[in-house]
């Protein structure tokens, strides 16, 4: 009995002594699957603002663009003007 008595304390320590080990690692891959959740909040609110820049440069291109046309255009009627005063 006393032998048995034994073998089932030292299971029951190897167990605690297991059930201490992943409770360990458990609050280690917690803490690090936390990080890497704030960490990809973190980027994703990086590329956000990326984004955002990016889109505001997309529309500043358009405008001048859309500016540089009508130039372009007011141009051509002013040279047309000369052309018939004979200026050009």
């Amino acid at each position: 009995m006393t032998a048995e008595k034994l073998a089932t304390e030292g299971r029951a320590a190897e167990q605690a002594e297991t059930l201490r080990e992943l409770t360990e690692a458990n609050a280690a891959l917690s803490g690090r699957a936390l990080q890497l959740a704030q960490d990809a909040v973190a980027v994703q609110d990086e590329l956000q603002a990326v984004s955002s820049v990016s889109g505001r440069e997309q529309e500043q291109r358009l405008a001048l663009l859309e500016e540089i046309n009508l130039v372009q255009t007011e141009n051509g009627s002013l040279r047309q003007q000369l052309r018939a005063l004979g200026k050009l």
